[in-house]
């Protein structure tokens, strides 16, 4: 896995088959398409209104890459530059303690190709090489039975912390 980040393209991770980069405000319409793609009922849906869509981007990108230097990136094919997901890392306070939480969506006309496991993978390895984070939490809906079976078969446990505020999600921990 080789790491860069050019001004240009602003590519965080590449991997045999994909790009992870910095979603820019000309990705609006590829969110739009992948979250029409997939089961999103477990997800924040996207505004119907696409200008106040577009100013909540545009302010992710500013404040969020900029201050923390990492994010939801998006997960592009690399032979053909199409935007197929959103995958990263989000810091997250469960208690009084920070965390990274990881995050993914990999479009529904994609299935069992595997490039799910390959971005997050990607983003563990992102994680503990350059973020050198003691464990990777996963916060997943109880009834979500794919994504749990996902995160177990890549090396998440779960935790037997409970969350009070969200009773019907359970915590995963991925330790590096």
């Amino acid at each position: 896995m080789e790491h860069r980040k050019s001004s240009m393209e602003n590519v965080m991770i590449e991997t045999p088959r994909l790009i992870l980069r910095e979603f820019v405000p000309e990705d609006l319409a590829g969110l739009y398409s992948l979250y029409e793609e997939s089961d999103t009922r477990f997800l924040e849906p996207l505004s119907g209104d696409r200008e106040e869509e577009l100013e909540k981007l545009k302010s992710y990108i500013h404040y969020i890459y900029g201050f923390y230097g990492f994010g939801l990136w998006a997960v592009c094919l690399k032979e053909s530059g199409r935007l197929i997901g959103r995958c990263g890392l989000q810091v997250e306070f469960i208690g009084e303690q920070g965390d990274y939480e990881l995050g993914y969506m990999i479009s529904g006309k994609y299935p069992r190709m595997g490039y799910g496991r390959e971005a997050v993978q990607a983003i563990l390895r992102y994680a503990g090489e350059e973020l050198e984070a003691p464990r990777v939490i996963l916060r997943i809906d109880r009834e979500n039975t794919a994504s749990r079976r996902f995160a177990e078969e890549i090396g998440f446990h779960l935790s037997p912390q409970k969350l009070e505020a969200e009773s019907n999600v359970l915590l995963y921990i991925y330790d590096l």
